[in-house]
């Protein structure tokens, strides 16, 4: 079968990731009913358990770029999926608090950690121009992936055993491991030597690539509409049958599977990724106000209502990891790119840390004026990035190509 993947580590990696991906679908879809019935903890135990530890796991991303900046990505890389695989390989055996949070920090840090490394990885192995397209292929297939052992956990869950339930954790560790040996495969590459003069930890001390991580962040609200808000909306607010919140979540997903590759074309530079962010902002306005207004309407009205707000936000989901990937790449220095990619997923994820709270309050409490007011706040998060990229861009030590191609 013929695939628009290049040849070589950047197909090697695509692969890795959506081996890894299917065993986290399997996971997602069980872990909860695992961690209550099989381990014995409360919902609000693993809760909080799994509240600590996204905390640290974020904290560790911009230690471990560091680090892969400095003994080179594939091999940390590896590590990583090995870090996660030993977690959920153990996780049957702990039935007690401690013992959870222990592995689900540890599986975190590896989590991560992975995605700061593996953003360096991408920079070594694909040249400048080309990096936001590969992520765009990581992107597809991690959602193909999360979708296909989303549905292949259903026949455990139906089961409803403790020995189903253990079979998706085993599974996932599985996945880690398989995922390792193929990053074997990939040649080792050397770390970028770091010109005279370089400070240790810059990343956090680049004003402006941090003002563009934290505006990324708020936009990306965005995909917790979708996977969080939307199901208690179309629930509780509208008269559609509940059955289309399932056709939403595929579509949503199929969009992007399709997509997302397609959406990278022409980002080619900073300003062409604040063009792209600026649009995903206006999508998101304009997606979050058809979805307001579902509600108080015909079934069939607000069915269709929905899935045109969910169109129209996937369509802005598509453009701001784009933009985002394009931004996080190109405004790093070469020696630092796994300590950058920890820092932009550091504060992009400690501001949607909050998202949940913040959408329960504006969509579900307030219901449609919050609805608007969301949709302003994310058009208007989109609007700053360009005068922020312009600052970025004039910030520079490194030339950064291509910063003045359009995006239509």
């Amino acid at each position: 079968m013929k695939t628009g993947i290049p040849r070589g580590p950047v197909r090697t990696l695509t692969i890795a990731s959506f081996v890894t991906t299917v065993g986290s679908g399997l996971y997602l879809a069980g872990s909860m009913l695992f961690f209550t019935r099989v381990v014995g903890l409360s919902v609000a135990a693993v809760s909080t358990g799994l509240a600590v530890s996204t905390f640290v796991g974020l904290l560790s991303g911009l230690p471990l770029g560091a680090v892969a900046d400095r003994v080179g990505p594939r091999g940390l890389y590896v590590a990583t999926q090995g870090i996660q695989a030993v977690a959920m390989f153990l996780f049957p055996t702990t039935h007690s608090f401690a013992g959870f949070l222990t592995l689900v920090t540890v599986a975190a840090i590896g989590q991560r950690g992975a995605q700061a490394v593996s953003g360096a990885l991408i920079a070594r192995i694909s040249e400048p121009g080309q990096r936001t397209r590969v992520r765009g292929y990581l992107r597809a297939v991690t959602n193909l992936g999360l979708g296909i052992g989303a549905a292949a956990a259903g026949l455990a869950l139906q089961l409803d055993s403790t020995a189903g339930y253990t079979l998706l954790i085993l599974a996932n560790g599985l996945s880690f491991l398989a995922a390792a040996g193929l990053l074997l495969l990939i040649p080792s590459v050397e770390p970028v030597p770091r010109p005279p003069g370089a400070r240790s930890m810059e990343a956090m001390r680049d004003r402006p690539y941090l003002a563009l991580s934290l505006l990324c962040g708020v936009i990306a609200f965005q995909y917790d509409v979708v996977s969080l808000v939307l199901p208690l909306w179309l629930v509780s607010h509208t008269a559609a049958p509940r059955w289309w919140l399932s056709a939403l979540l595929v579509v949503n997903t199929a969009v992007v599977v399709l997509f997302q590759v397609r959406a990278t074309r022409g980002v080619r530079g900073p300003l062409a990724a604040a063009t792209a962010l600026r649009g995903a902002g206006f999508l998101s306005l304009a997606g979050c106000t058809v979805l307001a207004f579902a509600a108080g309407v015909s079934a069939p009205v607000a069915a269709t209502l929905l899935l045109i707000g969910v169109l129209l936000l996937t369509s802005g989901e598509l453009g701001l990891a784009a933009g985002a990937f394009e931004i996080s790449f190109g405004l790093a220095p070469e020696h630092a790119q796994g300590q950058y990619q920890g820092t932009f997923n550091l504060a992009d994820g400690l501001v949607r840390a909050a998202s949940p709270v913040v959408l329960t309050a504006l969509c579900l409490q307030w219901g449609r004026p919050g609805w608007v007011v969301l949709g302003v706040v994310l058009a208007l998060c989109g609007l700053a990035t360009r005068p922020l990229t312009r600052w970025a861009l004039r910030t520079r030590t490194f030339p950064v190509p291509e910063t003045s191609v359009p995006v239509g």
